[in-house]
Formats: C-alpha cells, structure tokens, sequence
C-alpha cells in the first residue's frame, strides 16, 4: 500500500521515527511528507524540534482551527504531488532527449536551444539561410472567440507580407486559407501555386508583392497546449515536391519533439522552484522557514575559513500571544503573526534574515555589521546583536490592532553567536533558544546573550521537569493546610490548600521551588486538577468527624486558559463536597490579563457553586470600578499592608481600613494575610469588627492533615 501522508504525534514519532525514516527513504527521490502534531499548551523539547526537515516536514499545535489543519494537510499531500509530478516529468523528458538522439533528421537548433523563444527565432532562421526559403514563420492556434493565430517566430527576406495581415483558425474568411485548414484539419497542406488557389484569394496580391510562389504549412500537435503551425514560403511554384515535404514534415515532428522537450523542462523547474519554494517557506507569513536556515547557515559555517565570531542567531518568542489565540482563536492569531513578520522584518537590516520557526517564535539570522568596512570585533557583533535584539522588542511591543481588539504583545530573545556557541545550525539555534528561555523568566521584554551556565540551568530544569512528571504520576506530592481563624475568637472556620513536594532526603520543598517549572512545562492543569481533587476529599472526610469547614484552593492563570474550566472544577468536587464549601483563589494580576474573558468564567463558576476570592488583593491594578461587577464573595488582604500595621505613621493601618469598609460596602468578606503578631491581630480586630478572618504565622504554619485535626480537636 502506498503512503502518501505519515500524521504522527511526539510520541509516535519517537517510537517509529526508524520506521518513518525507512518509509520516507523508500519513497525517495519523492517526498512522503510528515506532519507532527503537538500540544499547544506544552513545550516542545529541542530533541523533538530538531526532527523538522529531518524524519518531520511540518509541526502543527493543537487545538487548531479546521481550515488551518486542511491548509497544513493539503500544503503537504501538494508537496507530495509535485515531486511525483516532478519524477514523472524528469522521466518523461529523459525519454524526449533519448529520441531527439537518435532521430537522424534532427536539427542542430532544435537540440541546442535553451528556450522556446529560441528555438523558433533560430529555427526559421536555419530554415531560410540553409534551404533559401522567402519566408518561414511559426504561430500559435489563440483560443478564443475570434480564434486568430498569433506568430511566434518569423524570418525571411518576404517577412514584410505577415505586416498587418490577420490569420486565424476559425470557419470565417480569416481561417478559409491553407493555415486554418491545416490547422483544424491537423494534415499537412501544400499550395503549389498561390495566385491560382481560390482559397487564398484575398492575399494572393500581398503574396505577389512578396514575390512569394509556393507554401506548405506542417501542423504543430502537442500533447497539451495550443496546436501551432509551421509555414514556408518559396518563391517558385511547384517547389515542394514529395521528398521535399516528407523532410519537412520531419523537421515539423523534430520541432514538436524539441518544443514538448523545453516545455517539459520549463514545467520541471517551476514545479521544482515551487517543491522549493513549499519546503522552504513558511505558508502563513512567507517568510524562511526553519528548514531554509538550517541549510543556509550550515552551508555558511562549512564554508568559514577563521575561528573569529562571525554573526549572531537570535531566538524570538512572542509574550502573551496565547491569550490572543485562546479568546480570539486561531484566525485573528494568524494574523497577528502576519503582522509580527512584518514588523521583525522593519526591524532588521537588509542583511540580516528573518524566519519563522514555528508558532509564535521566530529567528533572525544577523552576520556581522557590514557598514563597519570588514569582519567585526567579537564585542561588536555582541553590542549590534544586542540593539537589534532591543529594537525588534520595541517595534513588536508596539499597539496592534486585530481582530477589533488592541493587543499589547512582547518578546523574549535569546541570542547565541556563531561559531562561539555552535558549527552546526541546530546546535545554535537551541543554545539561542535557552537564552531565550532564561530571559523569558527574567520577564516580558527581556533579552539574554547564551553562556554555559544557562546551558547547566537548561538540563537541571530538565531533570526538574522529569522528576515533576514522575512525582505527578506516583502521587509523590502532598497538601499542607494553614488555618483561617476569626479575629475575635480565633475559632479555626476555613484552611488554605498548599502545595508541598517531599524529597527523598527527608527535605519537603516549597511551591516556590518546582511551581515555576510546572507552569511552563504545562504541568499545572494535572497537577492544579490533583490539588482541587485532594482538598475536596480531604474537606469531605473533616465535614463526616463534624468539623464543618471551608476550603480555600489557589488557581493558576495558566489554569484559567485551559478551557471548559468551570465544568471541570466542578466534576473534581461535586462527588465529594458541595462547591459552595471551596473557595477559588485568584490573584488581583489574574484578573488584569483578559479581563472580559475572566469576569465570565468567574461567573460561570459561581454559577456551579464555589466560591471567589481575589488573593493578595492590594497589589495589582483591578479597577474598582470592576471590581462590583465580579463575581467574588472575599478579598484577601496582601500580607504586605499587614506588615505595616504596627509601624508609627504608617498608613499601611489606613489602607486596611478603607479596603475593609470598601468590601463591606460591597458585602464582601475579608480575610488579613501573613498576620505575624498578636498586636496586628488587635488592631485588624478593631477596623473589622467581629466578620473578619485572618491568617499568618501568629496563629499557625501550613501543617499537614493530621496536625490540623489535633488543632481541631484542641479547639
């Protein structure tokens, strides 16, 4: 069975990747193309990357839009179809020019020339110069309504007779001569003396003028395309006797030979150019892609004769462009990147190359300054690299409209110099990309130069990233809970869920230290699904022994984008607890980043029952404005104004009070974080009243299940 599409995701492709390549190996010299689909939401290891233009022709992140799946499928069996097109058109020309080999009769001319063009000016040309023919002439049947024929090629010393005169190929009087009839007849025609062929009667004066006599015309039949003609004229009558034609009419098959030939050939190298052009460009914004710059840059690093630094390969990753995808979809996304392209491109200099390496991420390819009148110094390529690195954040930080919507982008870049950093293309590109990766964890609008060091950092989040993975899967990580009291009696009503991961070693590390890493690697929606699931049997079990509290669960942002969320949360609880017992904590930034978008998915989990608080409330930037339109029961006071209570003219006492008064204006609850002392405790005591809650060291630590029963049981 023939293959003529391999689909394949990271996994399968690594299980059968010997397999694909022993298929696509087979196929060759035709391409059997192989689309690798991938998770959006997760990162694609370089090992996996570095698979494109190799055992891979395309990677495509899912979730997709349908068009985009078909445009990236019918792009691929396209690449497919042109190289068998190409395989057959190279056998078929192989055949053409074994025939005009061993055909005795063919011209020189035909087997010389390099176009059509060519090959009838210099063929007509021959014909007069070697046989002494008037006039010789080659035209093309047009059609179209009038069907006239248009002349390609003409010589002659009676060439002055095709001036204005109109042939065609129609049943009218334009087409009622020997060329129309030979050219729908397909036989060839001979007029042995045209001032007695009635046929030609109205040019049988011009053709007198010309001293012209005699013509043949030798339809020209193709395989495909338009019929032509080839007409000679002689200026003796009865000049084309029998041998005569029959050389002609193998002059005619030559001519048609040659010019299938050349057409063939043409056809070749625009299918080829275009089997080029598909393998090695982007299709969404045109530009390079990143099977065109492993293959340029390594053909320049092979051809380096000096050790010094030579350019740069800067590694570009859009910041915020999945919140476009996910609230706007893919559509609007894809233009965004049209328009990213474009402005990277404006960034540059007329040397440098822009790439699209795939999804949001892009590479520039920068050799050193040419305006500096010679190879520039290692510091300077560093110092240009590192402008150009700034100037493509400013024009990508720039307003954009799409979609009806500003969008307020960024970029992280990485850069990695050749050959410091890497001989080999790939290798640059995944040193350029962990300095990106560093810079992006610096910040939005961050760039970073590769070093060693980031290299280290890279494989010890990789190993952090393995053993997450097999502590997710084994069940290794445990839920601490810290008590949330009243202020008045400092009865135990609610607990915070928190996170903890033990070690082998006896050390339980903080989220702190592995909560990044789950947040870029995509882990968090298992792992966020693992915490709300733990915290609503553990609730469950203290509500069967009477101990009738709240639970509060922290929710990531990256939580938030993953899609039918207020379902999901509900389906992890509803079969132990009823939602209204969990209280949904979201930071104040979290509600900043798609702010419509989030007002309805608080909404719609409300709706299911749970309840929403806004964490370390304070600290962000929420509008108070929009603040009355969330759905949210409690605000949590940043553990940073708490710290402030006790200090003389601090107004950090003031601040709690107006956030206090503001939320029972608007029947909210308040919980006070990170209370350390008895005395700040008062003083929360005395500006909320008997409703507020706190929580912070004073009262207790985060501790396991168990401890906090033993509290309970105290209290």
């Amino acid at each position: 069975m023939e293959v003529d599409l391999i689909v394949a995701d990271t996994a399968s492709l690594q299980r059968y990747r010997e397999r694909i390549l022993h298929l696509r190996q087979r196929a060759a010299p035709m391409i059997l193309p192989v689309l690798m689909v991938a998770d959006s939401r997760s990162r694609l290891p370089p090992r996996v990357t570095a698979e494109l233009g190799y055992s891979v022709d395309d990677i495509m992140r899912i979730p997709t839009t349908q068009a985009e799946l078909k445009t990236r499928i019918d792009n691929l069996l396209r690449l497919r179809a042109l190289s068998q097109e190409q395989e057959n058109n190279r056998q078929q020309l192989e055949g053409v020019v074994s025939a005009l080999r061993t055909l005795n009769a063919c011209d020189k001319v035909i087997v010389r020339a390099k176009n059509e063009e060519e090959l009838l000016s210099s063929l007509c040309q021959t014909i007069v110069d070697e046989e002494g023919y008037n006039l010789a002439w080659v035209g093309f049947a047009i059609d179209n309504a009038d069907k006239p024929i248009e002349i390609q090629a003409s010589t002659g010393q009676a060439a002055a007779f095709l001036s204005d005169l109109t042939l065609g190929w129609g049943e009218d009087l334009k087409g009622s001569g020997t060329v129309g009839q030979a050219l729908r007849s397909g036989e060839v025609f001979v007029v042995n003396d045209i001032s007695q062929e009635p046929t030609l009667a109205h040019i049988k004066e011009r053709a007198r003028l010309h001293n012209l006599a005699s013509a043949i015309t030798l339809p020209l039949i193709f395989e495909s395309g338009p019929l032509g003609c080839l007409t000679i004229y002689s200026q003796n009558r009865e000049h084309f006797g029998q041998d005569e034609c029959q050389l002609l009419k193998r002059l005619a098959d030559n001519l048609v030979f040659g010019l299938n030939a050349l057409r063939t050939l043409r056809e070749s190298q625009h299918q080829s150019a275009e089997i080029h052009y598909l393998a090695y460009t982007d299709a969404l914004t045109g530009l390079p892609n990143r099977r065109h710059f492993i293959h340029y840059l390594n053909g320049m690093l092979d051809t380096a004769e000096h050790q010094e630094t030579s350019g740069t390969v800067l590694f570009i990753d859009l910041d915020r462009f999945k919140l476009i995808n996910d609230a706007l979809g893919h559509e609007v996304g894809d233009r965004v990147l049209l328009q990213v392209g474009q402005r990277l491109k404006g960034a540059v200099r007329n040397d440098d190359q822009v790439i699209r390496q795939g999804g949001d991420e892009f590479l520039v390819l920068m050799n050193h300054d040419p305006r500096q009148g010679g190879p520039s110094t290692r510091e300077e390529i560093i110092t240009n690299a590192c402008a150009l690195a700034d100037r493509i954040i400013d024009h990508v930080s720039e307003p954009m409209l799409e979609g009806g919507f500003t969008h307020h982008i960024g970029a992280s870049i990485g850069i990695s110099l050749f050959p410091d950093h890497g001989r080999d293309a790939t290798l640059l590109i995944e040193n350029a990309d962990k300095a990106m990766f560093e810079a992006k964890r610096q910040g939005s609008g961050c760039r970073l130069l590769f070093s060693e060091d980031l290299s280290a950092s890279r494989q010890q989040r990789f190993a952090m990233e393995s053993r997450l993975r097999e502590a997710l899967e084994n069940q290794q990580f445990e839920l601490y809970y810290q008590p949330i009291f009243e202020l008045d009696s400092c009865n135990i009503v609610a607990v915070e869920a928190l996170i903890r991961w033990p070690q082998a070693n006896g050390e339980v590390l903080m989220p702190g230290a592995f909560m990044p890493v789950v947040e870029e690697t995509g882990l968090i929606k298992p792992l966020g699904d693992w915490v709300l699931e733990t915290a609503a049997r553990q609730l469950k079990a203290w509500h069967d022994q009477g101990y009738k509290l709240s639970m509060a669960v922290n929710v990531s942002l990256n939580q938030l984008h993953s899609g039918c969320i207020a379902e999901s949360f509900a389906a992890l609880v509803k079969p132990h607890i009823d939602p209204c017992w969990i209280h949904l904590e979201v930071t104040e930034n979290a509600l900043m980043t798609d702010p419509e978008a989030i007002e309805r998915l608080l909404e719609e989990l409300h709706t299911q029952g749970f309840q929403l608080a806004i964490d370390d409330f304070g600290t962000g930037y929420s509008s108070l404005s929009r603040l009355q339109h969330l759905s949210i029961q409690t605000l949590k006071i940043d553990r940073s104004f708490i710290n402030e209570l006790e200090k003389p003219n601090s107004k950090g006492a003031a601040l709690v009070s107006i956030i206090q008064q503001m939320a029972a204006s608007l029947n909210l609850h308040t919980v006070a974080e990170g209370i350390e002392t008895d005395k700040q405790r008062q003083i929360l005591l005395e500006t909320a009243g008997s409703n507020g809650w706190g929580q912070g060291f004073w009262f207790s630590r985060a501790i396991p299940a168990q401890a906090l029963e033993a509290r309970l049981r105290e209290q």
